[in-house]
């Protein structure tokens, strides 16, 4: 939540603290959530300044982007997550 209140450092360091305590994909997995409601909040604070032009664009990458990641947490060892995060 830090991080999308303008304590940007503070926030990148949610996952790696997180991932200490628990494996990388379990904390992403938690975090996950909370992000997606601050960007709900965010959207619906917005709703009215929208482009339909942009959306199109950008949907079909967002699309893409959720596909690679769901197949790159199932099939990566969870070492090779550990050091993605620490890197």
């Amino acid at each position: 939540g830090l991080s999308k209140g303008g304590f940007v450092g503070l926030g990148a360091l949610s996952l790696p603290l997180l991932a200490m305590a628990t494996s990388p994909v379990r904390a992403a997995a938690i975090l996950l959530p909370i992000l997606i409601v601050q960007d709900v909040v965010g959207v619906w604070a917005f709703r009215r300044d929208w482009d339909a032009d942009i959306l199109g664009w950008m949907l079909p990458g967002a699309a893409i982007g959720i596909a690679l990641g769901y197949l790159f947490a199932a099939q990566v060892p969870t070492t090779a997550v550990l050091a993605l995060v620490g890197a």
